[in-house]
Parts: C-alpha cells; structure tokens; sequence
C-alpha cells in the first residue's frame, strides 16, 4: 500500500525530519472551488515560489506522470492543478488530492531511504538524489538501525560525498543536519524502526542539502500486508553432539550397491567407531560393511547423538519422525528437494514439519555432513585428523570437501566444519551464533548461497566482531536481486551492495572466491592473535618490476594502501645497491634469487621496519627464476624463507607470494609449501588471494581495537 505523501511527510516530521511547509486539498475539493488552493495558502502564509503536486495511489513517480509543478504562483495554482489532472489521466492515473508546498533553496540533492530486503531486514540508503538518481547510482547501504558511527561513515563513504564538502566553489553543507536525518529514518529510534515489519519502503528524494540544513523535499512511503502466522521460535540447541557424538547411525547404507551411505560407514570405521558406538539402519539387513544393522533409529541399543540421512528424499521425513526421542540430529544428506522441482519443494516441506514435530534437529537436506577432527566427526575419507581453531559453515557439501582438503594444504586446522545445504531447520545464522560462543573455535569462515534467516545472521556477525574474525564467501551474487521493487530505493539495493552493507555493519570480510577465503583463513590462523595495527598501509617486496607492479594492483582491489618507503628507509635500500633501474619506493624490487645469501630480505627490511613499521608485508618470488639460473639453485630458496620468517619483526605480519610454484616439481613445490608452514609463513601462489588475506587480517585488527 502506497501512503500518500501528505501523511508521510507528517510522519517524517514527527520524527524530527524537516519538511517543507504545505497545504493539503482532497481533488474533489480543489475541483468545486477553483481558489481553494490559493486561498489556503495565502491562509497559511506560503511564500512563493511554490511547488503543487498531486498524489494517488496510481502516483508512484510523479516526475514520470507530469504529477508535479514546480516555480508557480499563488494564482497559477487552479490553472496547472487542472493540467497536471489531465496530464496524470492520459498517463493511465489517478489524482486523490493535491500538496502546495514551499520551494526549497537549491542544494545538493540526496536521496536518503530504508527498504526491507529479506532475509536481512531493512537496509538504509543515502545516495545522490533527484531524477538522477538510477543513472548515477551512487549509494551507500548499511543494515538497519543504524548508529551514529554508521551515518557518519555512511556521510562520508558514498562517491558523492566530495558535494559535501563544497565543490567547485560552492559551501559546504550541514554534515550535522543529514546525519541527524539519517538516524531520524533509520537510527534505532527511526521512523523505519517505529513502522517495524509493515515498512516495504520509505524513501526521501530528494532530500536537500544547503549550509543551513537538509530538508526532505519528497518523500514515499510502501507499506506491506505482515502475516499473522507466528512461527514457532527455534529453540537453543548445544550442538556440541553434532560435533562429537557418543553414537552414529547411518541410514541409507546399501547391502547391495554401494552408495553414500556405505562410504559413511567406511569413513568411520577408519576413525575407530564400531560396534556399540556405529549402526546402520536398514529394514532386512542385521549387518552392513561389518556394522550392526538395525530395522529403524528406535530399535538402537546405545547412545545415539547422529544419523546421517542418505535415503530417498520421499522418506527423509519418516526417517526424522522415527528419530524422535533417540537422536539429536539427523544429518539429510540427500537431494532432491526445493533445489530439483516443485514436489521436491513440498518433499522439503513436510521434512521441516517433521523436524519441528519430533524436536529432531534437521541438518540440510543436499548437503554432506560434519566434519570434526577432536570429534571423530567426518563426511570425508582420509580427512585430515589434526585437531586447530578454525571453524567453517558451508551451504555447499561439495565446496566443504574443497576447504577441508584445500586448507589442509595451506596448513589449516580445523576444530569444526558443517554443511547445511538447504537450511529447512538449522541454518547457517544459527550455527555460526553457537560458533562465536564455541571456546574452541577462534577463526570463522562461512559459505552461503541463501541465507534464510540473514538478520539472525547478521546479528551472530555483529557479536563476532572485534572477538573473533569471520570470513565469508558468498555464491550468487550477481544472479540475485532481480523483481527489485518500484522505487528507486529498491532498484538501488542490488545483492552485491546489501553484502556490502552487511560488511560495513558487522566487519565480516567477504572474499570473491574460495582461494581467497582459504587464504584469508589461513593468514587469520597465523595472525588473528598478534596485537597488530589494522592500517590499511601495506608493503610490496620482491623480485620483477612488473610482477611488483601487478602486486600493488591487487592490494588496490583490495582496498590496502601501498604507501611510500620513508626517505631515511629509501636510502637504506640504496645503500644496498638497490634502485638503480628498479623500484624503491613501495613496491620495492629485490633481485634475490639462486645466488643471493640467507639475510638477503632481512637486511633489506630491518632498516626500513626499524622507523617505518608496516603492519603488513607481502613478499613475493619467482619459483621458476629459481631453476632457471641454476641448476642447483632451488636450494638456496630454502634457508632465505626460514632466515626471514626467523626474524619475527613484533609490528608487521609477513606472508610471501610463490609465484609460478607450479614450475616446481610437485615433490620440490610441497618442500616449499611445507617450509614456509613449518616456519609458519602464510604463502599464496597469486597477489589477489595474498592481498584478500591482508586485507581480512587488517579489518578484524580494526574491529579488536573498536571493541577494545
């Protein structure tokens, strides 16, 4: 439902916004007496020029209709008030009533609204405003309510913001005055809040911005029909069995042709569960693969924490119900629902009624399962089973099996890893708010594709921040976001930019690819605990001038800042006999290769880390040089990486870039890899993934120091 304007600019008022001075009159009125509207406003003062609009529900954009007038006079009012009527019903609407109002100054023109995009709520925007608005695009976002903090940085972060400021000689405006704005829609105690579920969207455009003031010139209002269905509320689960159960059963499990569920049961064995403490569920068999076999999860003599679901998505349900009083979680890894067809889609359903009937918690379905190394947990044979602090969620089973393995090579370790497929019970916003509070986990990295309960997610991430450092790779992005609403507020809150706006407000990093996430990951694992400034300063150090170059391209996609090496640290390098063709500024070009000493980086860094401290310095290599110049020559690589990660400089964290790793020998490239965990070196084999990892590494020191 539309609200007309008069009754939005009333609300906007009450709420501490101002508004132009104006006078309502219904269309009928207006139209039986053709001086009403100039006779209000001489009774109500209106200094002209004047602005009439006329508004309807038919009125969505007034510009487009020919359904706002501006510059008129007291006199022209009845006049253009009959052409605007004429004009709006040739366009196929409607006129209910008219607003005069006064004409603002001209000023910058902003446009400032909240809009309600599920699964994550209300989302408000500023952005350059007026008619200009889709073309140019310019808009900031941050999750609602807003604080203080997040107006200014929302005042301050939009790629107009240099209007502000004055520009190309004109005053600068009131900053004050739009942040106050700002939290008067969106702040906790915001309009936006105040109308609660029912808000579609509220937008104010334009809103002008003059050395005096802001003042919202026009403004819409959408409000939505809110179901009276109350959901039952979830209740807290410990998963701390999912982790690490005392039993398992594996339903699905094949005596015939082998399946997931076999590979379950073999899987476990591996890890040292048997008899008493593993089943297999299956109607006839009494043993599978050398597991007892029982007729159903109820007929389990023992401890049962977990079964694991590979049945047919049609008795995934019946398996949930018959798990009732006996297992805590059973773990659907079938497919078949929502993500197949549209009777997957009431398969999927009945699976949530099942689960919410039972008080079974329900992982999935389409995922893979858990994975805990402390627990004797897996989905994977020949899972890594040493036991660290980094905990992952991933809506992927597949991409799971990627982290699990994949991190192992870059020196993960893992406390806890879940799979959540489809989400029908236990959702990713529910997992990682256990995971904050999980004394064994200390780092986060997340998956998703579909975050149903994104305000519960966004809630676990602001409590994260500051405390443990989450990272979060996000599939879809640019699929999503499409039947975007009417208004120009809605069209402007594309997926991409609500991501973003939940790494604003909750100071979760959010990567591009899985390499990345690994990556960060990885350098958390290394850095998180060092009590390191999170500048966003960043030094490049290695061998190629152009290899240097494409280094500080990445870190400028990553939003870290190569600033230049002191006079005093230049020097220091030339002293060295560097800088004569080559770069010294930052990046700097090092030539160390298969004749170079041990210290060859050490003594190029001490100096300058002595008065200029960069929290972080990406080094990087050329595998390749290494044998290309020397036969022999690979070998001298070796005692440079463990004589640099030696010198442990107490302000910076250190990661090197293993350029073309891929010409090694697999045999010589794992040494490498292996050396640098052993001297505990984050390595990267591309700049964008170092780049990535820094620049995570340097939002959760920001977020520590914030949060004191």
């Amino acid at each position: 439902m539309t609200v007309p304007e008069p009754e939005v600019k009333a609300l906007l008022a009450d709420a501490g916004v101002v508004v132009p001075k104006g006078v309502v009159a219904a269309y009928d009125d207006a139209v039986a007496n053709p001086s009403l509207l100039a006779d209000m406003v001489a009774a109500y003062g209106l200094s002209e020029p004047l602005v009439l609009k006329g508004f309807g529900g038919s009125v969505v954009h007034k510009s487009d209709v020919g359904a706002v007038r501006m510059g008129v006079a007291a006199y022209e009012l009845n006049y253009e008030a009959a052409q605007m009527a004429v004009a709006v019903g040739e366009a196929g609407g409607r006129i209910d009533g008219f607003l005069v109002e006064e004409q603002a100054e001209a000023g910058v023109e902003l446009l400032v609204g909240v809009v309600d995009r599920p699964p994550f709520g209300p989302v408000a925007a500023l952005g350059l405003g007026g008619t200009l608005t889709e073309v140019l695009d310019e808009v900031v976002l941050r999750l609602a309510p807003i604080s203080r903090v997040d107006a200014e940085a929302m005042v301050t972060g939009f790629k107009g913001a240099e209007l502000l400021g004055g520009f190309r000689g004109q005053p600068p405006v009131d900053v004050g005055s739009l942040i106050e704005l700002l939290l008067a829609v969106a702040g906790p105690n915001g309009l936006a809040m105040h109308l609660g579920d029912h808000l579609a969207e509220l937008e104010c455009n334009p809103v002008i911005a003059t050395p005096d003031g802001v003042i919202a010139v026009d403004a819409r209002l959408i409000l939505q029909t809110v179901s009276a269905e109350v959901r039952p509320k979830t209740p807290l689960t410990d998963f701390g069995p999912l982790f690490a159960p005392r039993g398992i059963a594996v339903a699905g499990a094949s005596t015939s042709r082998p399946g997931f569920g076999n590979t379950f049961l073999t899987a476990y064995k591996e890890l040292g569960w048997g008899p008493g403490t593993l089943w297999a569920v299956h109607p006839k068999a009494t043993e599978i693969d050398g597991v007892p076999a029982v007729p159903t999860v109820a007929d389990i003599d023992g401890e049962v924490d977990y079964v694991v679901g590979a049945v047919p998505a049609a008795a995934c349900a019946d398996l949930v119900r018959g798990a009732a009083g006996k297992a805590k979680f059973v773990h659907v890894i079938s497919g078949g629902f929502r993500e197949a067809s549209a009777e997957g889609a009431d398969l999927e359903d009945e699976l949530a009624v099942a689960a919410r009937e039972s008080g079974v918690r329900v992982l999935g379905p389409n995922c893979l399962g858990a994975y805990s190394p402390a627990g004797r947990q897996t989905f994977l044979r020949n899972a890594p089973t040493e036991v660290g602090r980094v905990s992952m969620i991933s809506q992927s089973g597949g991409l799971a099996g990627d982290m699990v393995k994949g991190g192992a090579i870059r020196g993960i370790r893992f406390t806890k890893l879940c799979t959540v497929g489809n989400g029908v019970d236990v959702t990713p916003g529910e997992l990682l708010e256990w995971l904050v509070d999980d004394p064994d986990t200390g780092i986060i990295g997340v998956y998703l594709e579909d975050p149903r309960d994104g305000r519960r997610l966004a809630n676990a991430l602001e409590k994260a921040k500051g405390h443990k450092p989450v990272v979060m790779l996000v599939g879809g992005r640019t699929d999503q976001g499409r039947g975007a609403a009417v208004s120009h507020t809605g069209a402007l809150v594309a997926d991409h930019r609500v991501w973003d706006a939940l790494s604003a407000s909750t100071g979760v990093s959010i990567v591009g690819t899985l390499e990345e996430l690994l990556a960060a990951i990885a350098y958390l694992q290394r850095w998180a605990d060092a009590d390191i400034s999170g500048d966003l300063d960043t030094l490049v150090l290695g061998v190629g001038g152009g290899a240097s170059v494409l280094g500080t391209d990445a870190a400028d996609r990553a939003g870290l800042v190569t600033t230049a090496v002191s006079d005093q640290g230049q020097q220091a390098v030339r002293d060295l006999g560097y800088g004569v063709g080559t770069s010294i500024r930052n990046p700097i070009e090092i030539g160390f290769g298969p004749v170079s000493d041990p210290d060859v980086l050490v003594k190029a860094l001490d100096p300058i880390l002595e008065t200029q401290p960069y929290p972080d310095v990406v080094i990087h290599t050329n595998v390749q040089a290494f044998f290309s110049y020397a036969g022999d020559g690979i070998e001298r690589l070796f005692p440079i990486i463990e004589t640099t990660a030696a010198r442990r400089w107490p302000r910076t964290r250190l990661s090197i870039v293993l350029r073309n790793l891929d010409c090694a020998p697999p045999e010589t490239a794992a040494r490498i890899q292996q050396t640098c965990l052993d001297a505990d070196l984050p390595t990267f084999t591309r700049f964008d993934e170092a780049m990535a990892a820094v620049a995570a590494a340097k939002r959760h020191a920001r977020n520590r120091a914030l949060a004191g």
